[in-house]
């Protein structure tokens, strides 16, 4: 029996490659990997702040970073998180 080629390129609906999103995720601080975690999970800002125990304003300083390292919008995090877990 022959063997088939392993496939290249994405391997999730993203069309991103896990192992780049990783790497991505992998630049995070703790507390950055917490906000995205939770922005992914669809956590409402109030409520994310709350149970940080920060303030709306840091939790906005912690978001835009997350965004400027993940080059993505506040959305696209959430599509380079779940691609992570797949890595």
């Amino acid at each position: 029996m022959a063997k088939t080629p392993a496939k290249k390129g994405p391997a999730n609906v993203f069309g991103m490659d896990p192992t780049k999103a990783q790497a991505l995720v992998d630049s995070l601080t703790p507390r950055e990997k917490q906000v995205a975690e939770m922005i992914a999970m669809g956590v409402p800002q109030k409520d994310i702040a709350k149970k940080l125990g920060i303030s709306t304003k840091t939790l906005d300083i912690f978001r835009g970073n997350v965004r400027e390292k993940l080059g993505a919008t506040t959305h696209g995090i959430g599509r380079i998180w779940f691609c992570a877990l797949s890595a």
